[in-house]
């Protein structure tokens, strides 16, 4: 249920700033009207009524809900978690004119900050914060995500490892220190730390990728299955933007490996084969035929296609014919390289796309 707001400022604390420059003169007329249209302006989206008082040198102010239901507080918290900064700032920053031990003040308005890339200011409010509230939690992890994206390691490390005392269950602290172990070189705790934001966050799809990119720094072959499994719930839980990218990006990575690793550094003879019958498959298309058959391979194989698995067949609307995935990324590669040598399918079958060129070259001299 709803309650009154009340508190109340000096005058001479008032952050001009947020004045027109012809009403910055503390206690005059203007400065007064400009005060209240503030204030009045703040809570104008809330069913309510606001008044604001200027008594012996002090601004009070007074938001009245209409009914029971009507919350400022959860209100601000609605546009932060909608991004909408530019309106929750105010309120937060008055917020702390009147009070400026109000921790979750001091904590939603440093995480604005620090999104915003005002790091010093981000760190000085959330210090305020567990000052405040020392078992603030998510205060400590804030501070300590705001001081990594500072700089500063020592600092990040000291304030995500007192989170976790107070919340060994924390998954975002956990998340945030598991990554840090990874910056640093310390990979079997940051791998173990990121196993349990994983298991406490099932819908948490940079835990996972995160993980994944740590099991392959860590042993690539002997992780592999496991990467894969997390980077495929990766591209479930966020088929879209950056982290999808970067999580199909591994997925290629292990994909490569896992298709030299039985070749060493010899050339496969499938893929070889399939690199040649690309070559003759697409003998006199010219560019225009030839790109969106390329760009349906490429949108096809975004998620990771299985190149060691030969029975596993796809179909393409623009080639007839049922294709093995490794004959696909043939294909692919042997396409872009036709449309534009210097482009690349980020696969690793330029041994076995050089053996296939000089084959159907000298195939062609002879012919």
């Amino acid at each position: 249920m709803s309650e009154p707001i009340h508190y109340q400022l000096d005058e001479a604390a008032f952050d001009l700033t947020l004045l027109p420059e012809n009403a910055r003169t503390v206690g005059s007329s203007a400065f007064r009207a400009q005060v209240q249209a503030f204030f009045e302006q703040q809570y104008r989206g809330f069913a309510g009524e606001t008044t604001v008082l200027f008594e012996n040198g002090k601004i009070s102010v007074t938001w009245i809900p209409r009914t029971a239901d009507e919350d400022p507080r959860a209100a601000v918290l609605a546009l932060l978690q909608s991004g909408r900064y530019d309106e929750a700032k105010p309120l937060l920053e008055t917020a702390l004119q009147a009070n400026p031990r109000d921790h979750d003040a001091l904590y939603n308005l440093g995480m604005v900050y620090s999104d915003e890339g005002r790091l010093a200011e981000a760190i000085e409010l959330l210090r305020r914060a567990t000052d405040a509230q020392p078992d603030y939690v998510n205060a400590w992890v804030a501070l300590g995500v705001a001081a990594l994206r500072s700089g500063d390691t020592e600092a990040g490390q000291t304030a995500l490892e007192r989170a976790i005392e107070l919340d060994p269950a924390n998954p975002h602290a956990l998340r945030s220190l598991g990554t840090l172990g990874l910056m640093n070189g310390q990979t079997d705790r940051g791998i173990e730390l990121l196993r349990r934001a994983v298991a406490l966050s099932p819908d948490d799809p940079v835990s996972r990728l995160t993980l994944a990119k740590g099991l392959i720094d860590q042993d690539i072959e002997r992780n592999t299955l496991e990467a894969d499994g997390l980077l495929r719930e990766v591209l479930r839980l966020s088929p879209q933007g950056e982290v999808a990218e970067k999580a199909k990006e591994a997925l290629g990575k292990l994909a490569a490996i896992r298709f030299r690793g039985g070749a060493g550094e010899g050339v496969r003879p499938d893929a070889l084969h399939y690199c040649l019958d690309a070559f003759e498959r697409f003998d006199g298309m010219g560019r225009d035929t030839l790109m969106p058959i390329v760009m349906e391979m490429a949108n096809l194989g975004q998620g990771g296609l299985p190149v060691n698995d030969p029975t596993k067949k796809f179909r393409l609307q623009l080639l007839h014919g049922e294709f093995s995935a490794l004959q696909i990324v043939c294909m692919m590669h042997v396409g872009l390289k036709q449309i534009d040598p210097n482009l690349d399918s980020g696969f690793d079958i330029d041994k076995e796309y050089a053996a296939a060129q000089a084959l159907h070259s000298g195939s062609g001299r002879q012919g």
